[in-house]
């Protein structure tokens, strides 16, 4: 007779007995009258004192049990607001113990590259999961190389071909312009004054530039009438608000990758700087582990636990170097690019297109580990356990503690908001954004722009470059590799000193 597919504990009765019993007239004293019975609060919960119990029905042992009828709990017996106290104390102090002390590990391809190596160790490097090692780190190469070469061709783009194309930098140019002509900062890089019916993108401003100088190098003596009757406007940016607020969008959209390196480092620090086995076969205790799997629908799958251990200090090593310093490296290089890229960005729609799309480079490792990475590795990284921290024993205290000692601590929260409290009403992770993004807006304005006259940022001056010769220490290490330009300047701010 084929198992039946478990739907209630009922159906597997009648599968072991070939009877299908009366749940109305079924006692509760009976063995499975105690588990399942219908009058019982508890009928999908199994109690550890159950299970030798269980296992007596299952051989055809149907006599009455020890114990008497199942009585409530002391948590059944309190009134609805108590109950509601205990349910919240209990809520709350596994969660917030759950939130500081448990890592969620990255199940992309970073996950699989720290992952899959150590599974593979712990079961002596099988030929399969040999292969899936090293096919982790390929794709791994794979996401370095499709992620690095995006991230250098935007560095060149703003460090060689705008230069040849005279684009300044766009800084504050026409962030006041209601405010002119009788307001600070009104003068634009074409070195007139701006007014909102003046402001155009770059692309704009270019063309607008190139008619007006067409006519001049064809009617050199209408110059000045030139001049005068045709106006290209003035280079700035639309909205300077909504190029900040979008900046810091996209601060948040690339945070997640961020974490993501936080949780490696916390893994690797908190776990044992020796080898241990981070895969288990494990075998139910409180049953026949065929018993056990029929009664819960398992499979031999389910009993094989992956668990993050103790990792020798060589493969600590070779997971920072290969794993950790890389992410860093291209989520900061990411981060300084978009939000360059964002704050060269003149047109409202421009930016706010822009902010969302930016953070596609950082999911490239997603996109190759959901399209490219076979089902095995991917249900390896779903199964792995999450990690939890040495403290979070203590902290999950809750667990072990009775109503009444809850209850106790429930009210003693009540009584007073201290620095505790105020610490956890703070938004962490909000203020760190708002940081972040600060930061990054400022490196702009240090790297690209200078205080004007009034006070203002304004471009400086602009530099062709040599050649178009880029390399991979000008794109991602500017700072220490700067591209090389030319002495003499193509731009300078009017009535700025070069």
């Amino acid at each position: 007779m084929p198992r039946p597919a478990y739907s209630s504990p009922y159906v597997w009765w009648s599968w072991f007995t070939g009877k299908k019993p009366d749940l109305d007239k079924l006692d509760e004293t009976d063995t499975y009258g105690r588990l399942y019975s219908r009058k019982s609060s508890s009928a999908t919960v199994m109690r550890a004192d159950d299970a030798d119990l269980l296992g007596s029905a299952d051989s055809g042992l149907l006599g009455r049990a020890d114990s008497g009828p199942m009585s409530k709990s002391s948590a059944e017996e309190k009134d609805p607001e108590t109950r509601a106290k205990i349910a919240a104390a209990k809520m709350m102090g596994i969660l917030k113990a759950k939130e500081k002390f448990r890592v969620s590990f990255d199940t992309g391809l970073y996950g699989a590259a720290v992952v899959i190596p150590q599974i593979a160790r712990s079961a002596g490097w099988p030929r399969n999961l040999s292969v899936l090692s090293i096919r982790s780190f390929i794709f791994l190469c794979v996401n370095y190389t499709a992620q690095g070469a995006i991230l250098y061709m935007i560095a060149k783009e703003e460090n060689v071909w705008d230069l040849f194309a005279g684009q300044m930098y766009l800084c504050d140019f026409g962030r006041d312009a209601n405010g002119c002509p009788d307001g600070p900062d009104c003068i634009g890089p074409g070195g007139t004054v701006f007014a909102p019916p003046r402001v155009y993108s770059w692309d704009m401003w270019t063309t607008r530039m190139y008619v007006r100088d067409s006519l001049v190098a064809l009617f050199p003596h209408m110059k000045d009438e030139i001049h005068k009757n045709v106006d290209p406007g003035e280079y700035g940016v639309e909205s300077y608000w909504c190029r900040l607020l979008c900046c810091t969008l996209f601060t948040v959209t690339v945070m997640s990758d961020l974490w993501g390196s936080i949780n490696i480092v916390r893994v690797l620090v908190d776990i044992p700087n020796k080898a241990e086995y981070w895969i288990d076969y494990e075998v139910p205790e409180w049953a026949d582990k065929d018993h056990a799997k029929a009664i819960h629908g398992w499979s031999e799958l389910d009993l094989v636990a992956l668990k993050i251990a103790g990792m020798s200090l060589h493969w600590k090593i070779l997971n920072v170097v290969v794993i950790l310093i890389p992410k860093l490296l291209l989520w900061k290089v990411t981060a300084e690019a978009g939000i360059t890229f964002l704050m060269e960005t003149s047109g409202i729609e421009d930016i706010v297109v822009n902010s969302v799309a930016l953070a596609f480079i950082l999911q490239i490792d997603e996109l190759l580990c959901e399209a490219l990475m076979s089902d095995t590795t991917r249900a390896i990284l779903e199964k792995i356990e999450d990690y939890h921290l040495e403290d979070y024993d203590k902290e999950i205290a809750v667990e072990s503690m009775t109503d009444e000692e809850l209850l106790h601590r429930y009210e003693a929260q009540r009584t007073g908001f201290g620095l505790a409290d105020l610490w956890d009403t703070f938004p962490v992770k909000l203020c760190f954004v708002f940081l972040l993004t600060c930061w990054f807006v400022s490196l702009y304005y240090a790297r690209h722009c200078v205080t004007s006259p009034t006070g203002g940022q304004v471009s400086h001056s602009m530099r062709l470059p040599l050649g178009t010769h880029f390399t991979f220490f000008n794109a991602f290490f500017q700072h220490f590799a700067p591209v090389e330009t030319q002495d003499e300047p193509f731009w300078t701010m009017p009535n700025v000193a070069p």
